[in-house]
């Protein structure tokens, strides 16, 4: 039977390894040191990501031709694009929840994209890393880091003269809020859906998230993940399980741990914000429950503020069965805003 000093020797060796197998696993998530854009945006190679512009009927564009998206490059080594609208009255920054991308808009999600380019907005939008088409470990985002490269977009967005509005869905609302409170300026208007910015963490879960952003970070939290259950539509949750650009895995250790600390932050700001804001929650959502929503639209002191809860929605809204009442709920509050005219801001 093994001494005592030989079971220290064997634990000694193990916590080396151990010790080892998280660096590499960090090194090996560590950024390109170069940050420009290294993998195919699928502009020219994925005839899915051309958006197609007959059928918008009643507008007045609905006959025009096809608009294909471009390479975008924000600088950080993330994977960006943009479709720009023909005769363009305002821009959006469009950005997808965890595991999703931004591409997935054009034929899904009630063809957002198209319909924004219809109105003369034009879509500018990245993936995060870890998604999409963004490289990185899939699902493993710092939500932190996610911010960063929002608020680096939306200083890129400044050398271009047109009103400037976000969307964020689900974490990428936690995101898009978060970017917002720490530069309002140059922003027309936020719009929300579905936002995760409540995580319901006691004090306890809060401090294991952290631990475990920092241990193992790019690991799955168990229980967690999936894109089932999502909407009402058997045909749009079919579409989404059998996308291959969807990241289908457990919600990363650092997505959690850091998505909390953020959101904790959060509370004590949400009365700085100013701008005018469009809020849209499912009823039936519990990944988060509306009251999040509720309670930050509550706290927002902007004189231009709308809350609207979708009776029954589930949490992918643009592709649930409301999904046509949400997209015409966001297209109407931005063409109250929107100039009718190309202007300079």
């Amino acid at each position: 039977m093994p001494s005592a000093s030989q079971w220290r020797k064997v634990a000694g060796v193990l916590a080396g390894v151990a010790a080892a197998l998280w660096m590499v696993g960090r090194v090996a998530n560590v950024r390109s040191a170069t940050g420009r854009i290294s993998v195919d945006t699928g502009c020219q190679s994925d005839p899915s990501t051309i958006a197609a512009m007959r059928g918008l009927a009643p507008s007045a564009t609905r006959d025009a031709g096809p608009i294909r998206c471009e390479a975008w490059d924000i600088g950080t080594g993330v994977t960006g694009y943009v479709w720009h609208a023909r005769n363009p009255r305002a821009v959006l920054l469009l950005q997808t929840g965890w595991g999703d991308y931004a591409q997935r808009y054009v034929n899904q999600g009630s063809r957002l994209i198209p319909h924004l380019l219809d109105r003369g907005i034009s879509v500018y939008a990245f993936d995060m890393w870890g998604s999409g088409r963004s490289p990185g470990k899939r699902g493993a985002t710092h939500v932190g880091a996610w911010v960063a490269d929002h608020r680096t977009a939306r200083r890129k967005l400044r050398d271009q003269p047109l009103p400037v509005f976000v969307l964020g869905h689900s974490v990428g609302g936690l995101v898009t809020v978060t970017s917002v409170l720490g530069d309002q300026t140059a922003l027309h208007g936020m719009i929300l859906l579905a936002p995760t910015l409540d995580w319901g963490l006691s004090g306890f879960m809060r401090l294991v998230a952290r631990a475990g952003a920092f241990v193992v970070p790019t690991l799955p939290v168990p229980g967690t993940g999936g894109w089932d259950d999502v909407t009402r539509a058997p045909e749009a949750q079919r579409r989404l399980n059998a996308d291959p650009l969807m990241y289908h895995g457990g919600l990363s250790w650092v997505t959690a741990g850091s998505g909390v600390t953020l959101s904790r932050e959060n509370w004590a700001r949400y009365r700085e914000l100013r701008v005018p804001v469009l809020v849209l929650h499912g009823g039936a959502d519990r990944a988060p429950d509306p009251s999040g929503s509720r309670e930050f639209v509550a706290l927002v002191t902007s004189p231009d503020k709308t809350l609207s809860i979708i009776e029954g929605g589930l949490h992918a809204l643009l592709d649930d069965t409301a999904g046509p009442e949400v997209l015409q709920k966001i297209l109407t509050w931005l063409d109250q805003r929107v100039p009718t005219a190309s202007t300079s801001r």
